[in-house]
């Protein structure tokens, strides 16, 4: 009976989805790409700073077809063995300092289920020629759902909606309701992790109308809630990179409208953020003194950095996986005396006072995956990741000037955020690897699965 109801089902995305399910198991993919906005939900799987649900998702859709991960190791054998060399490395510093089973398990887990996500996709894809145009629609459809998600939160922020708050207070793992819009995200400030990281270079990969419509108007929407000071930053970066990447600057009028575009852009931008009361503080203050939560990040970033200049070994071959609370653990002190002399009271916020003696591993992140990675896995083995994507882009001959643009806007969005499960990497990683990267793609159907 229950083989006969998951068989009815099947057909039924067959007739909605035109081969968006092949067997059984696409339903878990389905799933994954449903909840990719589900990022901060009591229902997810612990990550550092976020708590999400497809990435299990991921890993459990590779499970069900391990069948064609050797066809799949094939194209990107060398990315799937690296996160083998980084257990070898962080022998090390396990060695060194000691292994801490729940973090350790923790950082494992988000690269597997990233190096999942990257195989998922290519399995989705590539290998079954599942439809890429209705998996976008439901992609498309998850955000605009969760957008509006966002809305009913900006409702009860600004009036009186207890029934959403006291929903929100048990859906969300970390509540800003009702004092901050946060969709279905961890943090306020991931909103452009989504907007930027996934669904704009879905546009510029498929060049879909209705995912820039979704990119618009959940980066404009989010401005316009105040949803926080990130995603202004965030949307001025990200639109001058789509505008680098629209335009063709052969042509003589296309680059004197793009440069008065950009002008346009930035000094608007800048006209916002100028206005919003964090950003006077901060410039008034300066950014030890102007705003809490950024002398907090800035601490978490500069607390690690103080231990790699006191031990060199570490920082060049990393603390271990897991083993981020020593790195900040160690630099503590020197952090507190740095910020101090610059003019700063660190003592008196209490999120780094907290830190000292942190009341569980979930309060250890640095909301930074440069900071994470070269902590854990040391400076080395993050440029050998470097050249491996770069290898990577080359081997593919993807090098054109919306890789560059696409490399640059990962690079500044993973600067605040250290999930390495988060899917912007590891879509950008399958794109190139597709052999068809830059043209238009309205089907998976027409992607190579030689």
């Amino acid at each position: 009976m229950m083989m006969q109801r998951i068989i009815r089902l099947v057909d039924h995305l067959r007739l909605f989805g035109v081969g968006l399910v092949s067997d059984p198991t696409d339903i878990v993919f389905c799933l994954a790409l449903a909840l990719l906005p589900a990022g901060g939900t009591v229902f997810g799987f612990s990550m550092m700073y976020w708590s999400p649900i497809s990435p299990v998702l991921f890993v459990l859709h590779v499970l069900l077809n391990v069948r064609f991960v050797p066809r799949v190791f094939s194209r990107y054998g060398a990315i799937m063995l690296y996160p083998a060399a980084l257990i070898v490395v962080s022998v090390y510093g396990w060695a060194s300092i000691g292994f801490h089973v729940h973090t350790a398990f923790q950082t494992l887990v988000a690269l597997l289920s990233g190096i999942s996500c990257l195989i998922s996709l290519d399995i989705a894809f590539r290998l079954k020629q599942l439809d890429w145009a209705y998996a976008i629609r439901l992609v498309v459809i998850a955000y605009w759902v969760s957008f509006g998600i966002g809305v009913l939160e900006f409702l009860a922020v600004h009036g009186h909606a207890p029934a959403i708050t006291w929903i929100a207070r048990r859906i969300l793992k970390r509540n800003y309701v009702p004092n901050h819009v946060q969709f279905l995200f961890a943090e306020p400030s991931y909103v452009g992790m989504h907007v930027f990281g996934v669904l704009m270079p879905l546009y510029w990969f498929t060049k879909r109308r209705q995912v820039a419509i979704l990119t618009l108007s959940y980066a404009f929407g989010a401005a316009a809630m105040g949803v926080g000071v990130r995603i202004l930053i965030d949307t001025v970066v990200a639109l001058l990179l789509w505008l680098v990447v629209a335009v063709n600057f052969h042509r003589l009028r296309d680059t004197i409208i793009t440069i008065a575009g950009l002008g346009v852009i930035g000094i608007g931008g800048s006209v916002v953020m100028l206005r919003n009361p964090r950003v006077e503080s901060l410039l008034a203050n300066g950014p030890v003194n102007g705003d809490f939560s950024a002398l907090a990040r800035l601490f978490r970033t500069l607390a690690p950095a103080e231990a790699w200049k006191a031990d060199w070994a570490h920082f060049l071959f990393g603390f271990g996986i897991g083993n981020l609370k020593d790195a900040i653990a160690r630099g503590y002190g020197a952090a507190v005396q740095a910020l101090t002399a610059m003019g700063g009271k660190p003592q008196s916020n209490e999120e780094i006072r907290l830190l000292s003696n942190p009341p569980g591993d979930h309060y250890i992140f640095t909301m930074s995956a440069y900071v994470d990675a070269i902590s854990e896995f040391g400076i080395l083995m993050c440029l050998v990741g470097a050249v491996l994507l770069f290898m990577h882009i080359t081997r593919n001959g993807a090098w054109n000037k919306m890789t560059v643009c696409w490399v640059v806007l990962l690079a500044y969005l993973y600067i605040q955020f250290e999930g390495y499960a988060f899917y912007a990497l590891w879509l950008f990683i399958w794109v190139v690897g597709t052999r068809v990267y830059g043209q238009k793609r309205d089907s998976g159907k027409q992607l190579s699965a030689s």
